[in-house]
């Protein structure tokens, strides 16, 4: 029975001689149960997430939109004896293309540069931070309504930030597998910042069952800086004399740099959704990149200069 009928009934079922503060009341609690039953629906679907990744193979076309620049991608996803391999390369633009096998990930582009790194450093790419988004104290879930993707049927979930430091998403799940065939971020006013949505997809059962993968448990490490509204510092690593610090509230994520500088600078940038500040005074430099709001950097700025 959908939400909505419960809290129709309760309305029905409420005594019509009672006054008006208990008519308060009954409504109130209706509405809480309501919201409690959309959590718990809205959980269950989006705990489906890894077990879909886990025991499905799937091949389609992706069309990845940022700001004005749009592209185009072939994606296929394979799962052979619980070893999970990805590829995804750029129909559109420059010749791209990113492979993910076992543990790692490789990416290279026309000129023949690459790059590799461990597969645990982007868990964006299978869609595993979003599975524990319901635990999560920066945001709340909720059920929304069905659609269609791609001709397939998929239940809409929003995960909705509680403040203005950061981005809200919004994901349009498969019914048959779980899988996520649409996710969109909003930014702090609600506008579309960033979305994917497959417009072709084949799915089908990866041969055997795999145990689904569990997201990444990030470390918290000893912050030198104060905590900013939930975001923790999950790694560092430091070389040629500039320290890389990675924040991370669970779903987004942000980078800080700082290095020596005699230079008095400030500086700000906006690309693809992403946000940067600069800010040097005379003896160091500070860059801070994220796809989180303005505001959310000049605090993590502000903190460091404390």
């Amino acid at each position: 029975m959908r939400p909505l009928r419960f809290l129709l009934i309760l309305l029905i079922l409420a005594p019509s001689g009672v006054r008006a503060e208990e008519d308060g009341g009954w409504l109130d609690s209706g509405k809480k149960w309501v919201q409690q039953l959309w959590r718990d629906d809205s959980e269950a679907w989006l705990g489906r997430i890894n077990a879909a990744v886990a025991n499905h193979n799937y091949k389609g076309v992706l069309v990845l939109v940022q700001g004005a620049e749009i592209n185009t991608l072939a994606v296929e996803h394979r799962m052979d004896n619980g070893v999970e391999s990805l590829r995804m390369r750029t129909l559109s633009g420059s010749p791209r293309e990113l492979v993910k096998k076992g543990g790692r990930i490789q990416s290279n582009s026309l000129g023949g540069s690459l790059q590799s790194f461990p597969a645990a450093a982007t868990g964006q790419i299978t869609f595993s931070h979003f599975a524990n988004a319901a635990g999560n104290k920066s945001y709340k879930v909720r059920l929304s309504e069905k659609a269609r993707v791609a001709g397939r049927a998929t239940q809409v979930i929003d995960i909705l930030a509680e403040d203005l430091w950061r981005y809200s998403y919004r994901l349009w799940l498969d019914t048959e597998s779980g899988l996520p065939l649409k996710v969109v971020t909003l930014d702090e006013r609600g506008y579309a910042l960033e979305q994917f949505v497959f417009t072709q997809i084949d799915i089908t059962p990866a041969a055997g069952k795999a145990k689904p993968a569990k997201a990444p448990q990030n470390r918290e490490l000893k912050s030198p800086f104060k905590e900013v509204k939930g975001f923790r510092v999950i790694a560092s690593e430091s070389r040629a004399g500039s320290t890389h610090y990675l924040f991370s509230d669970g779903l987004a994520s942000i980078s800080l740099y700082v290095e020596p500088s005699k230079q008095k600078e400030k500086a700000q940038m906006r690309r693809d959704g992403v946000n940067g500040l600069m800010l040097g005074d005379g003896s160091i430099r500070y860059v801070a990149m994220g796809k989180v709001p303005v505001a959310t950097l000049e605090k993590i700025l502000a903190q460091t200069q404390r």
